[in-house]
């Protein structure tokens, strides 16, 4: 088989995954011998090395890392993930303002923070009520001691390059006229994510503006960046 043709087979192999997330996601462990596979014969090409190919190289990594943090509470499937980021990094490196890059790098930061986030949550949850179940308040005391743990330090240490990669996605998106509601959603919800990690009593009581301080998408409007920032501080906070 010619290096074309094992290229041509990556795609269609990228694609039957592609349709499995969308289709039968529960299915995901099942094609991770398919995505090692798929790997293995990139990594035997020059394909991903070929400038000239990135719009056929982006889709290949962005729908293998969909499958690598696919139980992303529960943490990434390592060496899939990490060879995603491998390639962001070297489109990058040719691109410095490559969109799919830089959000793929930010989405990767945030989706390595979901397991120490999922159990802030599940604390902040617990620790909101007392033992009848009733709420009750939480010192300042207690709400700075929390934020010094592990958890919360290990979330606000990942989130901060999610923030960094996603701000220069909205940047580079600006410049190319390519904004989109999706992206800008993706910052807003980082942005929660941020400042559950980051909590303080005086944190709380700041002004949620992620969105509102950015240009709208196309056809949207800072009233559904209001309503999208509300939902998010109110599913997350």
């Amino acid at each position: 088989m010619s290096e074309e043709q094992r290229v041509g087979a990556c795609k269609a192999a990228t694609n039957q995954i592609s349709n499995m997330l969308r289709c039968s996601p529960q299915q995901w462990r099942n094609f991770l011998g398919l995505a090692r596979t798929i790997i293995a014969q990139l990594d035997s090409t020059t394909f991903m090395q070929e400038p000239t190919r990135t719009p056929e190289q982006v889709p290949i990594v962005a729908t293998l890392q969909i499958l690598a943090f696919k139980d992303v509470d529960n943490g990434a499937v390592v060496d899939i993930a990490s060879w995603c980021s491998r390639q962001w990094l070297a489109l990058l490196q040719r691109d410095a303002r490559n969109l799919a890059a830089l959000r793929g790098l930010g989405q990767m930061w945030l989706s390595r923070a979901q397991p120490a986030l999922a159990r802030i949550h599940a604390s902040q949850g617990s620790s909101s009520s007392g033992a009848s179940g009733s709420p009750r308040s939480e010192s300042a005391t207690e709400a700075e001691r929390r934020v010094g743990t592990a958890d919360y330090v290990e979330a606000r240490g990942l989130l901060q390059p999610a923030t960094e990669y996603l701000e220069r996605a909205v940047a580079a998106a600006s410049n190319q006229d390519a904004m989109s509601g999706d992206l800008l959603a993706k910052v807003c919800c980082l942005d929660c994510h941020f400042r559950s990690a980051a909590y303080s009593p005086s944190s709380r009581q700041q002004k949620h503006t992620c969105l509102l301080a950015m240009p709208p998408a196309p056809g949207q409007t800072n009233s559904i960046s209001v309503v999208l920032c509300n939902f998010c501080r109110g599913r997350l906070m």
